[in-house]
């Protein structure tokens, strides 16, 4: 049964979905800021353009008021997913929400989880697919947690890199 059909097949009442807030890096929040300020500079050339030149013809009736509505659209966009992006753990279903993009997984279907120690993110394993979660580090035992409950087959390990000894670090390459 897919995961968005379970409200309706189920007489019980729904267990609280648990709700874990997507982690943005600088740079992605760099780019998002750079993306609205460079749509909101195209919005108001295009409508100087306008209030300026007029409308002369088929195609600037096209080009101005287009480039106005592809921009609103970028900044809607952008603004969606940094208000709701996020990951949704509820009884059945794990889901990632980016704005009005959203995808599901059932929880049965999860094999392993892995965490980098090194980069503090959870690798979400599918049988031999997989797919790299970006949350708090605070967070990653409690979403873990929030998985096993639904499906303790799940396993879970983590990994260690090795610090190269002070032997390697001075031993020249071959």
């Amino acid at each position: 049964m897919p995961c968005y059909n379970i409200a309706m097949k189920k007489k019980t009442a729904p267990k609280q979905a648990k709700y874990f807030k997507y982690q943005f890096t600088k740079t992605m929040i760099g780019l998002a800021i750079a993306v609205i300020v460079l749509c909101g500079v195209g919005i108001v050339v295009s409508a100087l353009r306008i209030k300026n030149q007029g409308v002369r013809g088929f195609s600037d009736a096209l080009k101005s008021p287009f480039l106005i509505a592809v921009c609103v659209f970028c900044i809607i966009t952008v603004i969606s997913i940094f208000a709701k992006a996020q990951y949704i753990v509820d009884e059945r279903c794990f889901r990632t929400q980016f704005g009005f993009i959203k995808s599901s997984v059932e929880i049965k279907d999860i094999t392993a989880i892995v965490l980098n120690t090194d980069l503090k993110k959870l690798t979400v394993y599918l049988g031999e697919q997989f797919f790299v979660l970006s949350v708090n580090p605070n967070w990653n035992e409690d979403l873990v947690q929030a998985l096993r409950a639904v499906n303790p087959n799940i396993d879970y390990s983590f990994t260690l890199a090795d610090k190269p000894s002070d032997e390697q670090k001075n031993k020249p390459e071959k």
